[in-house]
């Protein structure tokens, strides 16, 4: 997949190969074939990450949730694509049992490889001053960026991750700013100041064209975020063997603890694409993800009752005691 190996593929082609490497090769091409299901570790870093986002049930998070890429409905291995399966799912409200909601909640963000947040925005993204220029000179003829200035940009800050992991960015980038149809509305932006050339030019070019305008403000707003995404995301990235263990993302929105912004919602959607777990508790059943994109694209279980304010809390021993007493009684 990656043209970034290109260079150092050529220069090793010529060296002479020992024996011992000889017949390495040949025990993996025969063992650790990408039908074998029987992968060698990172056998797949530098291939394209295609998601598959699953559509589960509820119950289903905490089941599949624990299972590697591997064992879940939809792992593939297509050329050089790696299909990963993934979930995506809000929860809004809560249980009558908030004790055995917040269990729920706390086994996900107890498991391996979980970023949490519980305070928004999660993150910030300030607008490059540059930005517009940065925008245009990524672009090719066709008004598109292109993928190999991206990668040789000065702006470009993610050339100590692994080579397959920058492709996959550079790719995501490219599609990001195209617009897709996950969004909601194609006027979402961050904060850009244009120069007065800028302004002017603006202006002139989209004087009776408002739409355009707006996607063009958007389409720079997602580079500038895309350009500077959260070194947590991209740990959390270099840390994933596509068919093990699926990092995780899992939010809790009480309500009470900030704005959700665009700029969360498109971090989001770019570690979604690349395969990871997003989870997101919202016990006030207020909109959040929803404000940005489109309900198909992810899993809305909505639970019986709301609870405003409700603010996360691990049980512990005295607390799971009591409950168990309690239920001790009502059956007895």
């Amino acid at each position: 997949m990656s043209d970034l190996n290109n260079e150092k593929n050529e220069s090793t082609s010529s060296r002479t190969e020992t024996d011992a490497f000889r017949a390495t090769k040949e025990f993996k091409e025969k063992f650790h074939d990408k039908d074998s299901f029987f992968y060698e570790p990172w056998q797949f870093a530098d291939y394209e990450v295609c998601a598959d986002t699953l559509k589960t049930t509820y119950d289903e998070i905490n089941i599949w949730s624990k299972e590697e890429a591997i064992i879940r409905p939809g792992w593939k291995v297509d050329g050089n694509k790696v299909h990963v399966p993934n979930i995506f799912s809000k929860i809004s409200g809560v249980y009558d049992d908030i004790l055995k909601y917040r269990d729920e909640v706390n086994s996900l963000v107890t498991e391996e490889n979980v970023l949490f947040f519980k305070k928004f925005p999660m993150f910030h993204v300030f607008p490059h001053k540059n930005i517009s220029k940065i925008y245009s000179s990524l672009l090719n003829g066709d008004g598109k960026i292109d993928r190999q200035r991206l990668l040789g940009s000065e702006y470009w800050k993610y050339g100590n991750l692994k080579s397959g992991i920058q492709e996959n960015i550079a790719e995501r980038i490219i599609e990001f700013c195209e617009l897709p149809e996950f969004w909601k509305l194609k006027c979402f932006s961050i904060n850009i100041k244009f120069s007065l050339l800028d302004k002017f030019n603006n202006l002139i070019t989209y004087k009776n064209d408002k739409t355009a305008k707006e996607k063009l403000i958007m389409k720079m707003s997602l580079l500038n975020i895309m350009l500077n995404l959260d070194k947590r995301l991209l740990n959390l990235l270099q840390s994933f063997d596509y068919p093990l263990t699926v990092p995780k993302i899992v939010l809790y929105n009480s309500g009470k603890s900030g704005e959700f912004s665009f700029c969360d919602a498109a971090q989001l959607m770019f570690m979604n694409s690349m395969g990871v777990d997003i989870i997101i508790f919202n016990p006030a059943g207020t909109n959040d993800i929803e404000n940005f994109i489109n309900e198909s694209y992810f899993d809305l279980h909505r639970l019986q009752f709301i609870k405003e304010n409700l603010k996360y809390k691990k049980n512990n021993f005295f607390v799971r005691l009591i409950r168990k007493i309690k239920m001790h009684f009502k059956k007895s």
